[in-house]
């Protein structure tokens, strides 16, 4: 739907999930800033809507410099690139925040309720859910990478991660589960992945080397929660997704170096 040059998703808002915030009709509740680059102004405000309140993310997107400017004269504007490339994600079985509306230099989405970042949940799961999120996490940039898809910007914070119960065991009378069944829901526990910042997310019949490894390099960066056990868990998993032949080795050896060059005070690193 296209509104004095503000293009609404088709679907919304139907499918998206109502906050349970309460707000008065005909009126939106205070706007809350939250975190972003200088590059970009991310706020989130409650809204009613038919009905039914909705929690929102709006991002506004800075010109960042006299460059920036020229390009948003003829090229797609990177909120507009954001919306077709979340479109892009969702359509090939990735998660997005549902997206509500764009213009020329805003973007808004719905809140993922009950998402933590990638970064912080993995410094707060207890050690089993943690190594299932990363096998998960693997299994994900795998398939993503072998359908040829890019992420612009892969680091950890850009990642919301959102925990499913698959199945609700019954508890003993005494409110705890039995050690048998806590075990059979852990197993059962989905961890899915919502990507942020798309505006430079791209699909490719084959996905570059330097963009591949580009993403793993993002990924690796990050020394916090995670140990080597943990690199090569992912490595190893994020290579049995791949359909088309790659050498390992060669990855290794170039996400390595790209990672130790990022790091120049750290320890060598190895999978």
């Amino acid at each position: 739907m296209f509104y004095k040059k503000i293009i609404i998703a088709d679907n919304f808002p139907q499918g998206f999930e109502p906050s349970q915030i309460q707000i008065p009709d005909g009126r939106r509740a205070d706007f809350e800033k939250l975190a972003s680059s200088k590059a970009a102004l991310v706020l989130k405000f409650n809204i009613l809507f038919k009905a039914k309140v909705y929690s929102i993310v709006l991002k506004k997107y800075f010109i960042r410099n006299i460059s920036d400017f020229f390009k948003s004269l003829i090229l797609p504007s990177r909120a507009q690139r954001a919306f077709k490339a979340g479109q892009m994600l969702i359509a090939n079985g990735f998660l997005t925040p549902p997206m509500a509306a764009y213009g020329r230099n805003f973007l808004m989405t719905m809140e993922i309720q009950g998402s933590t970042q990638f970064f912080i949940l993995l410094g707060t799961l207890p050690a089993e859910k943690k190594k299932q999120m990363v096998e998960q996490f693997a299994q994900t940039i795998g398939k993503m990478h072998d359908k040829g898809i890019f992420h612009g910007d892969l680091r950890l914070g850009n990642i919301l991660v959102k925990e499913n119960s698959l199945c609700h065991s019954s508890k003993t009378p005494s409110g705890e589960r039995s050690e048998a069944e806590s075990k059979n829901l852990l197993k059962q526990e989905n961890f899915q992945f919502y990507f942020l910042d798309n505006e430079r997310t791209k699909k490719f019949e084959v996905i570059p080397w330097k963009l591949r490894i580009k993403n793993l390099v993002q990924i690796n960066i990050d020394r916090n929660n995670v140990d080597e056990n943990d690199r090569k868990l992912f490595f190893d998993i994020y290579l049995a997704q791949q359909t088309k032949p790659i050498d390992a080795h060669k990855l290794a050896e170039d996400v390595i170096a790209k990672t130790n060059a990022r790091l120049k005070k750290k320890a060598p690193l190895s999978f």
